[in-house]
Protein backbone atom coordinates (compact mmCIF):
# COMPACT_ATOMS: atom_id res chain seq x y z
CA UNK A 1 0.00 0.00 0.00
CA UNK A 2 2.66 2.41 0.89
CA UNK A 3 4.54 1.97 -2.25
CA UNK A 4 1.35 2.27 -4.61
CA UNK A 5 1.04 5.75 -2.35
CA UNK A 6 4.34 6.68 -3.24
CA UNK A 7 3.51 5.85 -6.97
CA UNK A 8 0.92 8.13 -6.92
CA UNK A 9 2.36 10.74 -5.59
CA UNK A 10 5.25 10.72 -8.42
CA UNK A 11 2.86 10.65 -11.08
CA UNK A 12 0.88 13.58 -9.90
CA UNK A 13 3.36 15.45 -8.73
CA UNK A 14 4.78 14.49 -12.39
CA UNK A 15 1.56 16.34 -13.71
CA UNK A 16 1.75 19.15 -12.32
CA UNK A 17 5.20 20.23 -12.48
CA UNK A 18 6.33 22.85 -14.48
CA UNK A 19 9.88 22.16 -14.51
CA UNK A 20 12.21 19.83 -13.56
CA UNK A 21 15.59 20.06 -11.86
CA UNK A 22 19.17 19.24 -11.05
CA UNK A 23 21.34 20.71 -8.84
CA UNK A 24 24.88 20.41 -6.86
CA UNK A 25 25.55 21.97 -3.33
CA UNK A 26 23.32 21.99 -0.32
CA UNK A 27 22.04 20.96 1.28
CA UNK A 28 22.77 16.98 0.12
CA UNK A 29 25.23 16.89 -3.12
CA UNK A 30 23.61 16.59 -6.02
CA UNK A 31 19.62 16.96 -5.98
CA UNK A 32 16.99 16.20 -8.64
CA UNK A 33 13.45 17.65 -7.84
CA UNK A 34 10.22 19.54 -9.47
CA UNK A 35 9.13 22.91 -9.58
CA UNK A 36 5.31 23.87 -9.90
CA UNK A 37 3.44 26.71 -9.73
CA UNK A 38 1.19 27.29 -6.71
CA UNK A 39 -0.01 30.95 -7.27
CA UNK A 40 1.29 31.74 -11.57
CA UNK A 41 3.53 34.17 -11.85
CA UNK A 42 4.05 34.56 -7.94
CA UNK A 43 4.62 31.87 -6.36
CA UNK A 44 5.97 27.92 -6.65
CA UNK A 45 6.62 25.04 -4.80
CA UNK A 46 9.67 22.78 -4.84
CA UNK A 47 10.07 19.31 -3.71
CA UNK A 48 13.49 17.54 -3.97
CA UNK A 49 15.66 14.51 -3.44
CA UNK A 50 19.08 14.24 -3.00
CA UNK A 51 22.43 12.38 -2.19
CA UNK A 52 26.03 13.13 -1.52
CA UNK A 53 28.89 11.26 0.01
CA UNK A 54 27.97 11.78 3.62
CA UNK A 55 23.77 11.85 2.84
CA UNK A 56 20.82 11.15 1.91
CA UNK A 57 17.40 13.02 2.24
CA UNK A 58 15.10 15.85 0.52
CA UNK A 59 12.76 18.48 1.20
CA UNK A 60 10.02 20.76 0.10
CA UNK A 61 10.93 25.23 -0.27
CA UNK A 62 8.01 27.56 -0.91
CA UNK A 63 9.64 30.14 -3.62
CA UNK A 64 8.34 33.57 -3.97
CA UNK A 65 8.92 35.33 -7.49
CA UNK A 66 10.08 39.12 -7.05
CA UNK A 67 8.32 40.67 -9.91
CA UNK A 68 10.13 42.18 -12.88
CA UNK A 69 12.91 40.62 -12.00
CA UNK A 70 15.08 37.39 -12.19
CA UNK A 71 15.21 36.90 -7.99
CA UNK A 72 13.24 35.11 -5.88
CA UNK A 73 13.33 34.08 -2.11
CA UNK A 74 11.74 31.24 -0.25
CA UNK A 75 11.60 28.90 3.01
CA UNK A 76 12.02 25.45 2.96
CA UNK A 77 12.92 22.55 5.71
CA UNK A 78 14.84 19.57 4.55
CA UNK A 79 15.11 16.13 6.47
CA UNK A 80 18.65 13.63 5.26
CA UNK A 81 20.25 10.56 7.10
CA UNK A 82 23.39 11.89 7.19
CA UNK A 83 24.88 15.85 7.53
CA UNK A 84 24.14 17.95 4.88
CA UNK A 85 26.88 20.40 3.28
CA UNK A 86 27.12 23.83 4.91
CA UNK A 87 29.59 26.12 6.28
CA UNK A 88 30.94 26.18 9.07
CA UNK A 89 31.36 22.56 9.15
CA UNK A 90 30.93 21.97 12.83
CA UNK A 91 27.47 23.38 11.93
CA UNK A 92 26.44 20.34 10.22
CA UNK A 93 23.39 18.55 10.92
CA UNK A 94 20.55 16.02 9.46
CA UNK A 95 17.56 18.26 9.28
CA UNK A 96 16.56 21.83 9.69
CA UNK A 97 14.70 24.98 8.42
CA UNK A 98 16.38 27.27 5.16
CA UNK A 99 16.16 30.11 3.54
CA UNK A 100 16.51 30.11 -0.19
CA UNK A 101 18.24 33.22 -1.95
CA UNK A 102 18.17 32.59 -6.08
CA UNK A 103 18.12 34.36 -9.24
CA UNK A 104 17.86 33.07 -12.72
CA UNK A 105 20.97 33.88 -15.28
CA UNK A 106 19.83 34.97 -17.96
CA UNK A 107 21.46 32.39 -20.76
CA UNK A 108 19.76 32.09 -24.18
CA UNK A 109 18.71 28.46 -24.12
CA UNK A 110 14.76 28.00 -24.58
CA UNK A 111 13.19 26.09 -22.23
CA UNK A 112 16.42 25.27 -19.86
CA UNK A 113 17.52 27.35 -17.07
CA UNK A 114 20.50 27.86 -14.94
CA UNK A 115 20.40 29.20 -11.36
CA UNK A 116 22.09 30.26 -8.75
CA UNK A 117 20.96 29.78 -4.61
CA UNK A 118 22.18 31.02 -1.40
CA UNK A 119 20.82 29.24 1.05
CA UNK A 120 20.94 30.87 5.26
CA UNK A 121 20.50 27.41 7.08
CA UNK A 122 19.12 26.67 10.68
CA UNK A 123 19.60 23.06 11.63
CA UNK A 124 17.08 21.42 14.48
CA UNK A 125 18.59 18.15 14.86
CA UNK A 126 20.51 16.41 16.20
CA UNK A 127 22.18 19.68 17.51
CA UNK A 128 20.86 23.42 16.63
CA UNK A 129 22.80 25.35 15.09
CA UNK A 130 23.39 27.85 11.55
CA UNK A 131 24.98 27.16 8.34
CA UNK A 132 25.31 28.31 5.23
CA UNK A 133 24.95 27.30 1.75
CA UNK A 134 24.77 27.16 -2.09
CA UNK A 135 23.75 25.23 -4.90
CA UNK A 136 24.44 25.98 -8.81
CA UNK A 137 21.60 24.16 -10.69
CA UNK A 138 19.81 23.37 -13.94
CA UNK A 139 16.20 23.79 -14.83
CA UNK A 140 13.99 22.21 -17.97
CA UNK A 141 10.75 23.53 -18.64
CA UNK A 142 7.86 21.03 -19.74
Amino acid sequence: MVRVLAVLAVVLALGLAQRAEVSVGSPFGVQGGLRFPLVPLLLDGRVYGGAGLEALGGGADLLLKVPLTDLYLGLGAFYGTGPALTLPQDARGQGGVRAVLGTWLNLPLPFVGVYLELHPVYYLFPAPGFGLGGAVGLSVGF
